[in-house]
């Protein structure tokens, strides 16, 4: 087959190889730029690389794709609803709650981190195409937003004392915990993955279970935050107490 996909004459010698419908040559695209653009970034690979990874033309990527552009966002949206849809797949169940769900979501999504390490560095490598990074943030929010979905599936009680700010702020903290966690993992790899999920939980859960019963970290009475500010609760860490009640 030469490399518009056509097959070879059948007097060349060479085996006869189907010619790719179009969805499959796209989909074969998207395999081969997935790869380059996540081991090399988007700032350096060229079409022309593409091409050279998927065994084609870059006249035929061309015909499916407008731009390298276009080709990175298709990439980076089809990870995102892959990602986002095991995490909320995995974190939603209706007999889950508490650390729980937040342990189903930190498996799922390590482990597409795991499985799909290049699709997964897209989101978080540093870009200069201003609409690139419209996209990642744009993603970003969405990924915020769907843990807050998350949360709310928790009984109402356990809200009781976070205003919808609070929620969005502790959804954002989950997201940027896990990139920033995940991204590291892809560049020291010799550490489990297991061992990430529990630090994160330990570091997440012991923090946010606790607010769940309505504790609160309480400031210094002159304004600063130092931890001798504020009581020891019976877990040995400070707690909610108010530092100038008897």
């Amino acid at each position: 087959m030469d490399k518009t996909g056509t097959a070879a004459p059948s007097g060349s010698g060479r085996p006869r190889r189907r010619r790719l419908r179009a969805h499959e040559r796209r989909e074969s695209i998207l395999g081969a730029a997935n790869t380059v653009f996540g081991q090399r970034g988007y700032e350096v690979v060229r079409i022309d690389d593409v091409a050279a990874a998927a065994g084609i033309s870059k006249a035929l990527i061309y015909e499916h794709f407008r731009s390298k552009q276009e080709l990175y966002s298709e990439l980076m949206n089809r990870a995102a609803i892959e990602m986002l849809g095991r995490i909320v797949t995995a974190s939603g169940g209706p007999d889950l709650s508490g650390a729980a769900r937040l342990e189903r979501g930190a498996e799922a999504g390590f482990a597409f981190v795991t499985e799909q390490p290049e699709a997964f560095q897209m989101f978080v490598r540093d870009v200069s195409d201003p609409e690139i990074a419209a996209q990642q943030e744009t993603l970003r929010r969405g990924a915020v937003a769907a843990m807050i979905d998350v949360m709310r599936l928790e009984p109402a009680v356990t809200r009781t004392d976070l205003t919808p700010a609070n929620l969005e702020q502790i959804a954002e903290m989950l997201v940027g915990g896990f990139y920033a966690l995940a991204d590291w993992w892809l560049r020291d790899r010799e550490t489990d993955v297991s061992e990430l999920i529990r630090m994160m939980l330990s570091f997440m859960w012991l923090g946010l279970g606790r607010m769940q019963e309505g504790e609160r970290w309480t400031l210094g009475a002159s304004g600063g935050n130092a931890p001798a500010a504020a009581e020891q609760d019976p877990h040995g860490s400070p707690g909610s107490a108010d530092p100038d009640s008897d």
